[in-house]
């Protein structure tokens, strides 16, 4: 009878068992979150929810790997509605192919949506990117229930940040993180949902340091900050228009 109960659908699974389904697994890139993550990396096809308390606590940098791994790829990497972003030159401290990110701006939340939508309908992405507006019409469960929808049609990997507050509401999303910072290199990350039994403790995640870079010099530092810094908002979106891959809705 257990082996039959394995056999009937990969979306059905025992609760004290990590889930395994036949969607692509592509690896985070720290070796304690992957183990942890059912299948063993961030599922394609669904959306993952990153729950923040607030921007620029290290979150690009924890997605760091993922980045790397699929600009190398030559794969697209699109950000939507992003509030922090670095200069250029830290992206390609870090190792990612700068040629690969594309930036949307949009200046109307609705716009946002729409832009969200439409990219994961085009499934021309090797990871979407996407900050939704927090006006409760434009982040409803139906809302997140139609991006779920889209993102399983899809081939990338769908990230959403959403403020810290919403773990407490449902959302069709088959992982969510709550992320915390635990010092300025190094993050508490929390698995509220995942296809399998319920984590207790946090993962403790040291954060990715630019490439090249002696570890705790100055010259380190200043990059490792730099990746979230809001004032070089400015300087990255102008030297996307001159590539091409910023766009303003």
């Amino acid at each position: 009878m257990s082996s039959d109960l394995a056999n009937i659908h990969p979306g059905v699974w025992r609760a004290h068992q990590l889930a395994s389904d036949t969607s692509a697994r592509i690896p985070s890139g720290f070796a304690a979150l992957d183990q942890q993550l059912p299948g063993g990396g961030w599922p394609t096809r669904n959306l993952i929810e990153l729950l923040l308390k607030h921007h620029g606590i290290g979150e690009l940098r924890f997605l760091i790997p993922v980045l790397r791994k699929l600009s190398l790829e030559q794969k697209k990497l699109v950000l939507i509605g992003a509030p922090l972003l670095p200069l250029t030159p830290v992206f390609e401290q870090f190792g990612v192919a700068l040629n690969q990110v594309h930036l949307i701006q949009t200046d109307k939340p609705q716009d946002r949506l729409w832009a969200i939508e439409q990219v994961l309908q085009s499934d021309s992405f090797g990871a979407l990117f996407m900050w939704l507006p927090e006006e409760k019409a434009l982040c409803s469960p139906t809302v997140l229930r139609r991006l779920q929808y889209q993102a399983t049609r899809s081939q990338g990997l769908s990230f959403v940040f959403r403020p810290i507050r919403a773990q407490i509401q449902p959302s069709p999303a088959s992982l969510r993180l709550c992320l915390t910072a635990q010092s300025p290199n190094s993050l508490r990350v929390h698995l509220i949902k995942r296809r399998g039994p319920v984590l207790e403790q946090a993962v403790l995640i040291d954060l990715p340091k630019p490439q090249g870079a002696l570890p705790d010099t100055p010259h380190s530092q200043e990059l490792v900050r730099a990746l979230d810094r809001p004032e070089l908002q400015t300087n990255f979106q102008t030297t996307l228009q001159a590539t091409g891959n910023y766009t303003s809705v």
